[in-house]
């Protein structure tokens, strides 16, 4: 894996920072930290991410869009085609987790990243139930099965073609995007892990999670136990840069500030009204740190400027100049600590503009 890709990572965590939290700003109440159930369950990754279904399904994210019901029919309607399309109640699901480790064999590659699902169904009948409803759907879809360490392997794959896509109407533009798609993928593994947990992903992925369940190379203690350092969130997540991932010398702006990171954890949750989150980035040094934290610190600046220039009203620019009010950037020893703290109404115009 390059460095670009760890870059993409690390963009993605600092992007859900600013913009996920307002889909778990809501009061959590008493209720204590979920177990860390399918996260636990994960093989050996360089990163992981966790993520409490039952609650974001059934609590959280009817708390805030309660005061959006179009929003909120939006979401539920999203939630009724899933089941519709796959045969499968998304509410089952108790926790699901990511995790990814990156091929050194595979330099440039993306990384191959494996879900694990846990939840309150029977993994043989939902995997079942989710192939006929996708055949269903999808007459060329395919399914091999082999056998790994005594458990099932099911390998999905489509034999549909860009003539076919064309005889169902697809634009010249959209089968040729169609089949350069097929072309880049391989075939989708699933299994059964035990009577109640599924892993997905490529075959090697799968395969490792098989081996973790029977207790070979499992996800480290470090990587959960940063995934979980907040209790009671909802989203948690964890990981590590190591040091071959360095590749080329950093050139770019990004990568002149990031190239240093060894480490990322974060959460997103909520503490009575406000929504929260956190990022923690982990560099070499502490004079690394110091430089990291200070760049983000202006460009903060910066995009307070520019915000407060165009606000002035109640819609999607003034929440984000609020939200970058209540961010805050912090630097202690070798680690640049991001945080975002603000009323869960700071989220109801951008809710609104989706």
């Amino acid at each position: 894996m390059n460095r670009k890709s760890y870059f993409s990572l690390l963009a993605f965590a600092a992007t859900l920072l600013a913009a996920v939290v307002f889909v778990v700003g809501y009061n959590e109440r008493t209720r204590a930290a979920a177990p860390a159930g399918a996260l636990a369950s994960l093989p050996a990754s360089d990163f992981v991410l966790s993520v409490d279904v039952q609650r974001a399904l059934n609590d959280t994210l009817p708390a805030v869009l309660a005061s959006n019901p179009a929003a909120l029919a939006k979401m539920n309607a999203k939630l009724e085609e899933f089941q519709r399309k796959t045969g499968v109640n998304p509410r089952v699901f108790d926790s699901v987790a990511v995790g990814g480790s990156f091929d050194p064999q595979r330099p440039g590659k993306d990384s191959r990243a494996v879900v694990i699902a846990q939840g309150s169904f029977k993994s043989d009948e939902l995997l079942e139930t989710a192939f006929a409803s996708a055949k269903a759907q999808e007459p060329r879809l395919q399914r091999e099965e082999q056998q790994y360490e005594g458990r099932r392997i099911f390998l999905l794959y489509s034999t549909r073609t860009q003539a076919d896509d064309a005889r169902d109407g697809k634009t010249v533009a959209e089968a040729e995007a169609r089949a350069k798609w097929r072309g880049r993928s391989e075939k989708m593994a699933v299994t059964a892990l035990d009577a109640n947990t599924i892993a997905i992903g490529e075959l090697d992925g799968v395969r490792a999670a098989i081996d973790a369940s029977l207790g070979r190379n499992r996800v480290d203690e470090e990587l959960v136990r940063m995934a979980t350092e907040t209790p009671g969130a909802i989203v948690g997540f964890g990981g590590r840069v190591p040091q071959n991932a360095a590749g080329k010398p950093a050139n770019g702006f990004i990568e002149k500030y990031f190239a240093s990171i060894r480490q990322f954890y974060g959460s997103f949750g909520a503490d009575g009204a406000d929504a929260r989150a956190s990022l923690n980035l982990r560099t070499e040094t502490a004079e690394q740190a110091n430089e990291l934290g200070q760049a983000l610190n202006g460009f903060k600046a910066l995009s307070a400027f520019g915000f407060s220039r165009s606000g002035g009203g109640a819609g999607p620019e003034d929440s984000l100049a609020d939200l970058l009010k209540g961010l805050s950037i912090n630097t202690l020893g070798n680690e640049v600590q991001i945080s975002v703290r603000v009323p869960q109404t700071t989220f109801a115009p951008l809710i609104k503009s989706f």
